[in-house]
């Protein structure tokens, strides 16, 4: 399903050469989306306080800014650049893990396996005999 989504995304933001706006308009309609669940009641709205909204704002800003970021890269690069991108987004969650207090330090093994996952991602956007296509625009 992931390969789709960013094929067809691809597509899209190549066909109206609107990538900000195309990020924009999936973030939207998913906000549109989650009102129309919690106001049927088909999901459960959340309870949540002004420091509980106040709390998940910054966390809101740097994932809407991560979603802009992959649908920038997907258009202007090869689908299969940004399965890589995406497989490294672990690997900057475990960065500012540890560099942004309080510091959650996992152990050894986590951070071997993230080389290996990516790694693995990597290998299998090789395209045979001709690597992996990286556009440095992306």
């Amino acid at each position: 399903g992931n390969t789709f989504y960013n094929i067809y995304n691809k597509k899209a933001a190549n066909m109206i050469h609107a990538h900000w706006f195309l990020a924009a308009a999936q973030l939207v309609v998913g906000i549109v989306w989650s009102l129309v669940m919690w106001g049927t009641g088909l999901r459960k709205t959340p309870n949540l306080t002004a420091a509980d909204i106040a709390a998940c704002i910054p966390i809101g800003l740097c994932a809407s800014l991560a979603h802009s970021g992959s649908v920038l890269a997907s258009a202007v690069g090869a689908v299969s650049f940004a399965q890589i991108v995406k497989a490294c987004e672990p690997v900057f969650a475990a960065v500012v893990g540890i560099l942004i207090p309080p510091a959650d330090i996992k152990p050894p093994l986590a951070y071997i396996m993230l080389a290996v996952i990516v790694g693995g991602v990597g290998l299998a956007c090789v395209k045979e005999g001709k690597g992996v296509d990286i556009n440095v625009e992306a």
